[in-house]
C-alpha cells in the first residue's frame, strides 16, 4: 500500500513540475556600425535581423536605435529576440537563416555584443 502512495506522490510532483512555465529567454544583440556605414547598408542589416523573426522558435522580436548622449556620431542598433528555452535559442543559432544572416553587414560592423538572460517579472 505504501508503494501506491509513493507512486501517486511522484506522479503528482512530476505533473506539477511539467506545468511550471519556463521564463522567457531574451537574446539581446547590439551592433555598432563603422563610421563609413551608409544608411542603406544599415537598413539592410535591420531587414536581415527582422527576417529572423519568422523562425518558429522566435516568440517575439523588437529593435531600436541606441541612445548615446555622449557621442551622437556613434551608430548603434539593438535587436531583441525572445525564446521559450535555451534549446530554442540554440536551434535559432544553428539555423541556415541565422548562419546566412551573420554575414550581412560584416564589412560595416565596428563591434558586436550579445547578452542572454531569463526574464524576471
Amino acid at each position: 500500500m505504501r508503494s501506491i502512495y509513493t507512486f501517486f506522490f511522484i506522479i503528482s510532483c512530476v505533473s506539477a513540475f511539467a506545468q511550471i512555465k519556463q521564463k522567457p529567454l531574451k537574446h539581446v544583440v547590439t551592433i555598432t556600425f563603422s563610421s563609413n556605414a551608409t544608411e542603406a547598408q544599415i537598413q539592410e542589416v535591420d531587414r536581415s535581423f527582422m527576417s529572423l523573426k519568422k523562425l518558429k522558435v522566435v516568440q517575439a522580436y523588437e529593435w531600436g536605435v541606441a541612445v548615446n548622449q555622449k557621442d551622437q556620431s556613434i551608430k548603434q542598433h539593438v535587436y531583441v529576440f525572445t525564446f521559450n528555452s535555451l534549446e530554442d535559442m540554440d536551434t535559432y543559432a544553428k539555423s541556415k537563416e541565422h548562419q546566412a544572416h551573420i554575414q550581412v553587414g560584416a564589412d560595416i560592423t565596428a563591434g558586436v555584443s550579445a547578452v542572454d538572460y531569463f526574464e524576471e517579472k
